[in-house]
Protein backbone atom coordinates (compact mmCIF):
# COMPACT_ATOMS: atom_id res chain seq x y z
CA UNK A 1 0.00 0.00 0.00
CA UNK A 2 1.02 3.66 -0.76
CA UNK A 3 1.90 6.01 1.97
CA UNK A 4 2.32 9.53 2.65
CA UNK A 5 3.99 11.24 4.94
CA UNK A 6 5.51 14.82 6.11
CA UNK A 7 7.57 16.47 9.09
CA UNK A 8 5.18 17.69 11.85
CA UNK A 9 7.20 21.33 12.61
CA UNK A 10 3.95 23.02 14.51
CA UNK A 11 -0.17 22.24 15.04
CA UNK A 12 -0.50 24.75 12.66
CA UNK A 13 1.47 22.51 9.95
CA UNK A 14 -0.54 19.82 11.34
CA UNK A 15 -4.03 21.26 10.76
CA UNK A 16 -2.49 22.19 7.64
CA UNK A 17 -1.71 18.70 6.23
CA UNK A 18 -5.20 17.38 7.71
CA UNK A 19 -7.13 20.12 5.55
CA UNK A 20 -5.61 18.63 2.76
CA UNK A 21 -6.31 15.00 3.39
CA UNK A 22 -9.42 15.76 4.10
CA UNK A 23 -9.86 16.80 0.43
CA UNK A 24 -8.88 13.17 -0.64
CA UNK A 25 -12.41 12.64 0.85
CA UNK A 26 -16.09 12.48 -0.07
CA UNK A 27 -16.59 15.79 -2.65
CA UNK A 28 -13.59 17.41 -2.04
CA UNK A 29 -11.56 14.82 -4.00
CA UNK A 30 -9.30 15.60 -7.19
CA UNK A 31 -10.84 18.99 -8.06
CA UNK A 32 -9.36 19.44 -11.30
CA UNK A 33 -10.89 22.59 -12.65
CA UNK A 34 -11.09 24.39 -9.36
CA UNK A 35 -14.84 24.60 -9.20
CA UNK A 36 -15.05 23.36 -5.56
CA UNK A 37 -15.23 27.28 -3.78
CA UNK A 38 -18.51 27.66 -6.04
CA UNK A 39 -19.72 24.17 -4.57
CA UNK A 40 -18.62 24.99 -1.43
CA UNK A 41 -20.79 28.29 -1.08
CA UNK A 42 -23.91 26.86 -2.44
CA UNK A 43 -23.08 24.29 0.79
CA UNK A 44 -22.69 26.81 2.85
CA UNK A 45 -25.68 28.66 1.91
CA UNK A 46 -27.77 25.06 2.55
CA UNK A 47 -25.90 23.61 5.38
CA UNK A 48 -23.97 26.18 6.90
CA UNK A 49 -22.04 24.79 9.93
CA UNK A 50 -21.65 21.36 8.29
CA UNK A 51 -18.28 19.73 6.60
CA UNK A 52 -17.79 16.88 4.51
CA UNK A 53 -15.60 15.61 7.35
CA UNK A 54 -18.00 15.96 10.45
CA UNK A 55 -19.37 12.67 11.78
CA UNK A 56 -21.75 13.28 14.01
CA UNK A 57 -23.73 15.47 16.32
CA UNK A 58 -22.30 14.87 19.49
CA UNK A 59 -19.16 16.21 18.61
CA UNK A 60 -20.59 19.66 18.63
CA UNK A 61 -21.29 19.14 22.60
CA UNK A 62 -17.81 17.46 23.52
CA UNK A 63 -15.61 20.28 22.46
CA UNK A 64 -17.22 22.48 24.78
CA UNK A 65 -17.40 19.96 27.73
CA UNK A 66 -13.47 19.55 27.48
CA UNK A 67 -13.38 23.42 27.43
CA UNK A 68 -15.95 23.59 30.81
CA UNK A 69 -13.80 21.37 32.15
CA UNK A 70 -10.69 22.94 31.78
CA UNK A 71 -12.26 25.89 33.13
CA UNK A 72 -13.24 24.31 36.09
CA UNK A 73 -9.09 23.40 37.40
CA UNK A 74 -7.80 25.28 40.48
CA UNK A 75 -4.60 27.16 39.30
CA UNK A 76 -2.31 24.39 40.60
CA UNK A 77 -4.09 22.03 38.64
CA UNK A 78 -3.48 23.84 35.59
CA UNK A 79 0.26 24.57 36.29
CA UNK A 80 2.37 23.37 33.44
CA UNK A 81 -1.07 22.38 31.12
CA UNK A 82 -2.23 24.98 28.63
CA UNK A 83 -5.76 24.75 27.30
CA UNK A 84 -4.59 23.73 24.06
CA UNK A 85 -2.83 21.04 25.76
CA UNK A 86 -5.38 19.85 27.79
CA UNK A 87 -8.16 20.08 25.26
CA UNK A 88 -5.59 17.97 23.00
CA UNK A 89 -5.16 15.08 25.50
CA UNK A 90 -8.80 15.19 26.50
CA UNK A 91 -10.10 14.80 22.73
CA UNK A 92 -7.53 11.89 22.74
CA UNK A 93 -9.20 10.24 25.81
CA UNK A 94 -12.77 10.92 24.50
CA UNK A 95 -11.19 8.80 20.97
CA UNK A 96 -9.86 5.99 22.56
CA UNK A 97 -13.02 5.37 24.91
CA UNK A 98 -15.26 5.85 21.76
CA UNK A 99 -13.62 3.82 20.01
CA UNK A 100 -13.52 1.09 22.54
CA UNK A 101 -17.19 1.12 23.46
CA UNK A 102 -18.32 1.26 19.77
CA UNK A 103 -15.77 -1.83 19.31
CA UNK A 104 -13.82 -0.13 16.43
CA UNK A 105 -16.14 -0.97 13.78
CA UNK A 106 -16.50 1.58 11.44
CA UNK A 107 -19.90 3.55 10.44
CA UNK A 108 -20.06 4.51 13.58
CA UNK A 109 -19.27 8.06 13.89
CA UNK A 110 -16.37 7.66 15.51
CA UNK A 111 -13.28 10.19 14.66
CA UNK A 112 -10.10 7.89 14.85
CA UNK A 113 -12.22 4.94 15.43
CA UNK A 114 -9.13 2.50 14.34
CA UNK A 115 -6.74 4.16 16.52
CA UNK A 116 -5.93 2.42 19.93
CA UNK A 117 -3.95 3.48 22.23
CA UNK A 118 -1.31 5.46 22.20
CA UNK A 119 -2.02 5.94 18.66
CA UNK A 120 -3.22 9.35 17.67
CA UNK A 121 -4.79 11.12 14.60
CA UNK A 122 -3.80 14.21 12.12
CA UNK A 123 -6.71 16.21 12.58
CA UNK A 124 -8.45 16.14 16.00
CA UNK A 125 -12.30 16.69 16.23
CA UNK A 126 -11.69 20.15 17.63
CA UNK A 127 -10.27 21.15 14.26
CA UNK A 128 -13.21 19.41 12.42
CA UNK A 129 -15.81 20.89 13.93
CA UNK A 130 -14.65 24.70 14.88
CA UNK A 131 -16.49 26.71 11.90
CA UNK A 132 -19.95 24.85 13.18
CA UNK A 133 -19.06 25.47 17.11
CA UNK A 134 -18.84 29.81 16.08
CA UNK A 135 -21.59 29.23 13.68
CA UNK A 136 -24.20 28.10 16.01
CA UNK A 137 -22.89 30.02 18.99
CA UNK A 138 -22.13 26.79 20.57
CA UNK A 139 -18.64 29.01 21.51
CA UNK A 140 -18.32 32.84 20.93
CA UNK A 141 -14.82 32.38 19.00
CA UNK A 142 -14.84 36.57 17.65
CA UNK A 143 -13.86 34.69 14.17
CA UNK A 144 -10.58 32.78 15.72
CA UNK A 145 -8.96 29.46 14.56
CA UNK A 146 -9.01 26.86 17.34
CA UNK A 147 -5.54 27.64 18.31
CA UNK A 148 -5.34 31.18 18.65
CA UNK A 149 -8.73 31.56 20.08
CA UNK A 150 -7.34 29.11 22.91
CA UNK A 151 -3.97 31.45 23.36
CA UNK A 152 -5.91 34.39 22.91
CA UNK A 153 -8.76 33.77 26.06
CA UNK A 154 -5.55 31.94 28.27
CA UNK A 155 -3.28 34.66 27.85
CA UNK A 156 -4.95 38.11 26.68
CA UNK A 157 -3.46 41.27 25.62
CA UNK A 158 -4.70 44.46 27.22
CA UNK A 159 -6.57 45.52 24.00
CA UNK A 160 -8.79 42.16 24.07
CA UNK A 161 -9.31 42.17 28.27
CA UNK A 162 -10.60 45.70 27.41
CA UNK A 163 -12.61 44.56 24.65
CA UNK A 164 -14.23 42.22 27.25
CA UNK A 165 -14.95 43.80 29.93
CA UNK A 166 -18.61 43.83 30.45
CA UNK A 167 -20.90 46.59 30.08
CA UNK A 168 -24.49 46.94 30.91
CA UNK A 169 -26.46 43.23 31.02
CA UNK A 170 -23.09 41.78 29.12
CA UNK A 171 -21.96 39.69 31.29
CA UNK A 172 -19.02 37.60 30.68
CA UNK A 173 -20.11 34.84 33.37
CA UNK A 174 -21.82 32.32 31.74
CA UNK A 175 -25.61 32.68 31.90
CA UNK A 176 -26.51 29.40 32.91
CA UNK A 177 -24.17 29.20 36.33
CA UNK A 178 -23.71 33.49 37.56
CA UNK A 179 -20.92 32.34 40.42
CA UNK A 180 -19.03 30.47 36.90
CA UNK A 181 -16.37 32.76 35.07
CA UNK A 182 -16.61 31.46 31.58
CA UNK A 183 -13.39 32.45 30.24
CA UNK A 184 -14.06 30.51 27.06
CA UNK A 185 -17.64 32.53 26.43
CA UNK A 186 -19.37 29.34 25.57
CA UNK A 187 -22.93 29.10 25.25
CA UNK A 188 -24.44 25.52 25.95
CA UNK A 189 -25.07 24.39 29.15
CA UNK A 190 -22.56 22.97 32.07
CA UNK A 191 -22.76 19.39 32.12
CA UNK A 192 -21.70 17.22 34.86
CA UNK A 193 -19.99 13.91 34.58
CA UNK A 194 -20.89 14.22 30.85
CA UNK A 195 -18.25 11.33 29.94
CA UNK A 196 -19.65 9.06 32.41
CA UNK A 197 -20.80 5.87 29.93
CA UNK A 198 -20.27 8.56 26.53
CA UNK A 199 -22.19 7.36 24.04
CA UNK A 200 -22.59 9.86 20.49
CA UNK A 201 -26.32 9.47 20.90
CA UNK A 202 -27.51 13.27 21.91
CA UNK A 203 -29.48 13.20 24.62
CA UNK A 204 -32.77 15.26 24.98
CA UNK A 205 -31.68 18.70 26.44
CA UNK A 206 -28.87 18.45 23.75
CA UNK A 207 -30.69 18.25 20.71
CA UNK A 208 -33.49 20.59 21.93
CA UNK A 209 -30.75 23.27 22.64
CA UNK A 210 -29.45 22.18 18.80
CA UNK A 211 -32.43 22.06 17.56
CA UNK A 212 -33.50 25.75 18.70
CA UNK A 213 -29.60 26.84 17.62
CA UNK A 214 -30.15 25.73 14.29
CA UNK A 215 -34.07 27.39 13.93
CA UNK A 216 -32.42 30.50 15.14
CA UNK A 217 -28.85 30.90 13.00
CA UNK A 218 -29.66 29.49 10.33
CA UNK A 219 -33.52 30.73 9.81
CA UNK A 220 -35.04 30.19 6.32
CA UNK A 221 -32.24 27.79 5.27
CA UNK A 222 -32.29 24.04 4.14
CA UNK A 223 -31.06 22.90 7.50
CA UNK A 224 -33.76 24.48 9.33
CA UNK A 225 -36.02 23.69 6.98
CA UNK A 226 -35.40 19.92 7.41
CA UNK A 227 -35.79 20.14 11.39
CA UNK A 228 -38.88 21.74 11.40
CA UNK A 229 -40.83 20.25 8.24
CA UNK A 230 -41.52 16.67 8.48
CA UNK A 231 -42.72 15.71 4.73
CA UNK A 232 -39.85 17.11 3.30
CA UNK A 233 -37.20 15.34 6.02
CA UNK A 234 -38.62 12.18 4.64
CA UNK A 235 -38.07 12.94 0.89
CA UNK A 236 -34.51 14.13 1.99
CA UNK A 237 -34.21 10.66 3.96
CA UNK A 238 -35.68 8.30 1.05
CA UNK A 239 -33.10 10.37 -1.76
CA UNK A 240 -30.26 8.80 -3.09
CA UNK A 241 -28.14 12.54 -3.10
CA UNK A 242 -28.44 15.71 -3.65
CA UNK A 243 -30.01 15.96 -7.31
CA UNK A 244 -32.49 13.06 -6.30
CA UNK A 245 -33.57 15.00 -3.55
CA UNK A 246 -33.97 18.14 -5.14
CA UNK A 247 -36.00 16.50 -7.57
CA UNK A 248 -38.31 14.92 -5.31
CA UNK A 249 -38.44 18.06 -2.99
CA UNK A 250 -40.44 20.20 -5.69
CA UNK A 251 -43.88 17.88 -5.27
CA UNK A 252 -43.72 20.44 -1.89
CA UNK A 253 -44.68 23.64 -1.33
CA UNK A 254 -41.56 25.14 -0.23
CA UNK A 255 -41.14 28.51 0.12
CA UNK A 256 -39.84 30.44 -3.29
CA UNK A 257 -36.54 31.78 -1.57
CA UNK A 258 -35.85 28.06 -0.45
CA UNK A 259 -36.89 26.21 -3.35
CA UNK A 260 -35.02 28.97 -5.77
CA UNK A 261 -31.56 27.92 -3.78
CA UNK A 262 -32.12 23.97 -4.15
CA UNK A 263 -33.10 24.38 -7.82
CA UNK A 264 -29.63 27.16 -8.19
CA UNK A 265 -27.60 24.40 -6.95
CA UNK A 266 -29.51 21.73 -8.43
CA UNK A 267 -28.77 23.38 -11.76
CA UNK A 268 -25.00 24.67 -11.17
CA UNK A 269 -24.68 20.60 -10.22
CA UNK A 270 -26.17 19.93 -13.60
CA UNK A 271 -24.20 22.41 -15.55
CA UNK A 272 -20.89 21.61 -14.51
CA UNK A 273 -21.00 17.52 -14.31
CA UNK A 274 -21.11 17.94 -18.37
CA UNK A 275 -17.67 20.56 -17.67
CA UNK A 276 -16.29 16.79 -15.94
CA UNK A 277 -17.95 15.07 -18.47
CA UNK A 278 -16.17 16.86 -21.43
CA UNK A 279 -12.82 16.74 -19.37
CA UNK A 280 -12.73 12.76 -19.32
CA UNK A 281 -13.70 12.70 -22.77
CA UNK A 282 -10.73 14.99 -23.82
CA UNK A 283 -8.41 12.73 -21.47
CA UNK A 284 -9.25 9.06 -23.13
CA UNK A 285 -8.87 10.76 -26.70
CA UNK A 286 -5.95 12.16 -25.74
CA UNK A 287 -4.42 9.36 -24.30
CA UNK A 288 -5.99 6.68 -25.55
CA UNK A 289 -7.59 7.89 -28.71
CA UNK A 290 -10.77 6.18 -27.61
CA UNK A 291 -14.42 7.54 -27.37
CA UNK A 292 -15.52 5.69 -24.21
CA UNK A 293 -17.00 8.85 -22.62
CA UNK A 294 -18.41 10.63 -26.04
CA UNK A 295 -21.90 8.93 -26.12
CA UNK A 296 -22.89 10.34 -22.61
CA UNK A 297 -21.38 13.88 -23.41
CA UNK A 298 -24.02 13.59 -26.40
CA UNK A 299 -26.99 12.86 -23.88
CA UNK A 300 -25.74 15.29 -21.49
CA UNK A 301 -25.92 18.11 -24.27
CA UNK A 302 -29.39 16.95 -25.64
CA UNK A 303 -31.45 16.19 -22.00
CA UNK A 304 -29.74 19.11 -20.46
CA UNK A 305 -32.56 22.03 -21.15
CA UNK A 306 -35.37 19.90 -19.45
CA UNK A 307 -32.41 17.90 -16.83
CA UNK A 308 -31.86 21.22 -15.49
CA UNK A 309 -34.97 22.91 -13.28
CA UNK A 310 -34.68 26.46 -14.79
CA UNK A 311 -32.52 26.14 -17.46
CA UNK A 312 -34.30 29.47 -19.43
CA UNK A 313 -33.80 31.45 -15.69
CA UNK A 314 -29.88 30.43 -14.79
CA UNK A 315 -27.75 32.53 -13.91
CA UNK A 316 -24.35 31.88 -12.85
CA UNK A 317 -23.62 35.67 -11.11
CA UNK A 318 -26.21 33.76 -8.51
CA UNK A 319 -23.87 31.61 -8.01
CA UNK A 320 -21.23 33.58 -7.54
CA UNK A 321 -22.59 35.61 -4.61
CA UNK A 322 -22.38 32.78 -2.30
CA UNK A 323 -18.36 32.52 -2.84
CA UNK A 324 -15.91 35.44 -2.09
CA UNK A 325 -12.75 32.92 -2.63
CA UNK A 326 -12.81 31.90 -6.11
CA UNK A 327 -10.77 33.17 -8.58
CA UNK A 328 -12.22 35.18 -11.09
CA UNK A 329 -10.59 33.35 -14.07
CA UNK A 330 -12.72 30.71 -12.69
CA UNK A 331 -15.63 33.21 -12.74
CA UNK A 332 -14.90 33.79 -16.13
CA UNK A 333 -14.58 29.94 -17.50
CA UNK A 334 -18.22 28.81 -15.64
CA UNK A 335 -19.73 32.02 -17.72
CA UNK A 336 -17.95 31.20 -20.56
CA UNK A 337 -18.64 27.60 -20.40
CA UNK A 338 -22.42 28.64 -19.88
CA UNK A 339 -22.67 30.47 -23.03
CA UNK A 340 -21.02 27.62 -24.81
CA UNK A 341 -23.80 25.27 -24.27
CA UNK A 342 -26.72 27.75 -24.88
CA UNK A 343 -25.16 28.70 -28.04
CA UNK A 344 -23.13 25.98 -29.71
CA UNK A 345 -22.45 23.07 -27.56
CA UNK A 346 -21.25 20.63 -30.26
CA UNK A 347 -18.40 22.98 -31.45
CA UNK A 348 -15.93 20.78 -29.54
CA UNK A 349 -12.33 22.47 -30.35
CA UNK A 350 -13.88 25.41 -28.38
CA UNK A 351 -15.31 23.23 -25.77
CA UNK A 352 -11.78 21.55 -25.34
CA UNK A 353 -9.78 24.57 -25.50
CA UNK A 354 -12.33 26.28 -22.51
CA UNK A 355 -11.14 23.01 -20.03
CA UNK A 356 -7.44 23.02 -21.29
CA UNK A 357 -6.92 26.57 -20.41
CA UNK A 358 -9.04 26.06 -17.00
CA UNK A 359 -7.14 23.13 -15.83
CA UNK A 360 -3.82 24.61 -16.31
CA UNK A 361 -4.73 27.55 -14.08
CA UNK A 362 -5.85 25.25 -11.63
CA UNK A 363 -3.54 22.72 -11.87
CA UNK A 364 -0.28 24.46 -12.76
CA UNK A 365 2.50 22.49 -14.16
CA UNK A 366 0.83 19.05 -13.06
CA UNK A 367 -1.84 19.74 -15.34
CA UNK A 368 -2.63 16.76 -17.42
CA UNK A 369 -4.25 17.87 -21.15
CA UNK A 370 -1.57 20.84 -21.38
CA UNK A 371 1.42 19.26 -19.97
CA UNK A 372 0.45 15.35 -20.42
CA UNK A 373 0.84 14.70 -16.23
CA UNK A 374 -1.71 11.74 -17.09
CA UNK A 375 0.38 8.58 -15.16
CA UNK A 376 -2.76 8.26 -12.99
CA UNK A 377 -5.45 8.12 -15.90
CA UNK A 378 -6.48 4.87 -16.79
CA UNK A 379 -8.39 3.73 -20.09
CA UNK A 380 -12.35 3.78 -19.33
CA UNK A 381 -12.08 5.51 -16.09
CA UNK A 382 -13.55 8.19 -14.57
CA UNK A 383 -10.78 10.93 -13.27
CA UNK A 384 -12.60 13.93 -10.94
CA UNK A 385 -15.76 15.29 -9.71
CA UNK A 386 -19.36 14.21 -11.03
CA UNK A 387 -22.55 16.38 -9.82
CA UNK A 388 -22.23 17.90 -6.42
CA UNK A 389 -23.79 16.51 -3.30
CA UNK A 390 -23.11 19.75 -1.28
CA UNK A 391 -22.90 17.80 1.96
CA UNK A 392 -25.80 16.01 1.89
CA UNK A 393 -24.78 12.65 3.59
CA UNK A 394 -23.09 14.64 6.68
CA UNK A 395 -26.15 16.73 6.93
CA UNK A 396 -28.69 13.56 7.11
CA UNK A 397 -26.64 12.06 9.64
CA UNK A 398 -26.27 15.35 11.91
CA UNK A 399 -29.94 16.23 11.68
CA UNK A 400 -31.16 12.73 11.96
CA UNK A 401 -28.94 12.77 15.15
CA UNK A 402 -30.98 15.64 16.38
CA UNK A 403 -34.17 14.55 15.12
CA UNK A 404 -33.59 11.39 17.51
CA UNK A 405 -32.62 13.24 20.38
CA UNK A 406 -35.65 15.14 20.43
CA UNK A 407 -37.40 11.89 20.71
CA UNK A 408 -35.73 10.95 23.74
Amino acid sequence: MASIGWIDFSKDHRNRVGAVLDLLKTEGMVDELGLGTLRDGLANKLFPGISTVQTRARYFFIIPYILYDYQQLKPAQRRGKSASKFLEQQEYEVMWELAARYNYEERNGVIGITKRRPHKIARRPSAIYWNGLSMYQFIDTRGLAAEAYLKQVTNPSIESLLADAPSGDDNPRDDHDAEFENEFRIKIPIKENWQKDLYLDLERDEAELFADRISSKAKNLLIAELLNNNKLWEIFTASRDFMDFVNAAGELRLRDDLYNTLVLAHDFSQLMYGVHLAYNCQLQKKIFSNTHWDKEWKAWVDELSTSMLNYEGFNPQEVFQYSFSTRETTKTFVTNWWNLVQHNCNDLKVRDTLILRQEALVKGSKARLQWGKTEDVKADEWIGLRTFDYRFNQARTIINDIRAGLKR
